[in-house]
């Protein structure tokens, strides 16, 4: 028999695993009952408790440790965030490594896979000593591996490398995370309508929290990077950074779709009674071709300038020129020191180090012809 999951049960769990009751403004509730909703009607986990319930319970802790936090340290309000770019393109289109390069020079930072899975310090943490939790965070990916054995060929995961805000986000409860990582396709669409204005405005909080930890971060500038920006938070990114640069990587969508959908299986297929392949195309052809359609109409009333275009083809091809033509495109000068972070990043992220990813369109139910229908809008625009 399977465990229903309980908006009420899990706050309640988080609270009691803290030791706090404030979650500050609760906006986040209605997401919350959404998401939950969707994972008991649709999800068919094994154990959705351990699973989706431990990660919901986890975040909702998260919230109340946030708020103590700045309850504690009030001048952590006051740090003041300066945004580079937010890198917005669909997944798959070299939007990871150009977010390790624009991420690698003196000029910028970004979140760290370790502090975005554990964002505030432990109990006991001495301050400007994070080492426990980048300790926790290695034993994390090395159960995720174990739990989800093919993700190494798909996307890296590592401790200590950057990471993408979407983790924080999950915290919110609006978030491409979760139809992602389970077969919940109303969530994903429902989520995609939503103002994301709040849960944007939690993430400021969020940097407002990691900068006051690490202060040499205050002479820097932030890069934000997730696929999530066009799959559903462009509403709140420009609410809440209005004057972000957008750098959006771009790659047929015929090499971009069919891998998506596998690394999605590599988180379903074995914890999900209701998860089919055949079905991941189809719901990952609207939630894409939607996310464009409303980003390319949204694009005429923005200032010429704006958004850097970066194709996939020359990220591959020539990483540092194109990294460095985007940093100048976003305002910074290049200098011999940022020359030699590029350099570096490049030495530290060869492909060839990795498995090879291997899967098939069919086994999702779309074909290269369905595929070049759909999305010829797009490739027409951005010639890819």
């Amino acid at each position: 028999m399977t465990t229903r999951l309980d908006v009420a049960t899990l706050m309640a769990q988080a609270r009691a695993e803290t030791g706090l009751d404030d979650f500050g403004d609760d906006w986040f509730v209605a997401p919350l009952t959404k998401l939950v909703d969707c994972v008991n009607a649709e999800a068919g986990l094994i154990a959705p408790d351990a699973g989706a319930g431990y990660r919901i319970q986890s975040g909702l802790a998260d919230r109340l440790k946030l708020i103590r936090y700045l309850k504690d340290h009030p001048g952590a309000l006051d740090e003041q965030i300066n945004v580079a770019c937010a890198i917005i393109g669909l997944p798959r289109t070299g939007s990871t490594i150009m977010h390790r390069l624009l991420a690698s020079t003196p000029q910028t930072t970004s979140f760290m896979w370790w502090e975005t899975t554990f964002p505030l310090p432990f109990e006991g943490e001495v301050p400007g000593d994070p080492s426990p939790r980048i300790a926790a965070a290695h034993q994390v990916v090395d159960q995720l591996l174990e739990n989800w054995p093919d993700f190494e060929s798909i996307d890296p995961i590592e401790a200590e490398v950057v990471a993408e805000e979407v983790i924080l986000l999950d915290r919110t409860f609006l978030s491409t995370s979760y139809d992602s990582m389970m077969p919940i396709p109303s969530f994903g669409y429902w989520q995609a309508d939503q103002d994301q204005e709040p849960a944007y405005r939690d993430l400021l909080l969020w940097m407002k929290a990691l900068q006051h930890q690490t202060p040499a971060r205050r002479s820097r500038k932030w890069v934000l990077k997730t696929p999530h920006h066009l799959l559903g938070g462009m509403s709140g990114l420009l609410k809440v950074f209005p004057d972000v640069p957008l750098v959006m990587t771009h790659r047929n969508v015929a090499q971009v779709l069919p891998s998506y959908c596998s690394m999605c299986a590599s988180m379903s297929v074995n914890s999900s009674t209701s998860y089919r392949k055949e079905d991941q195309g189809a719901h990952w052809t609207r939630r894409f071709k939607t996310g464009l359609e409303r980003f390319m109409e949204l694009r005429q009333s923005l200032p010429e300038g704006r958004i850097v275009d970066v194709r996939y083809e020359d990220t591959v091809t020539d990483p540092i020129g194109t990294a460095t033509r985007a940093l100048k495109a976003i305002g910074l000068e290049v200098g011999p020191q940022d020359i030699a972070g590029l350099e570096a990043c490049i030495d530290a992220n060869q492909r060839e180090s990795r498995p090879r990813h291997r899967y098939s369109a069919e086994e999702f139910g779309l074909t290269p012809e369905g595929i070049a229908s759909d999305f010829a809008a797009y490739h027409e625009q951005y010639n890819v």
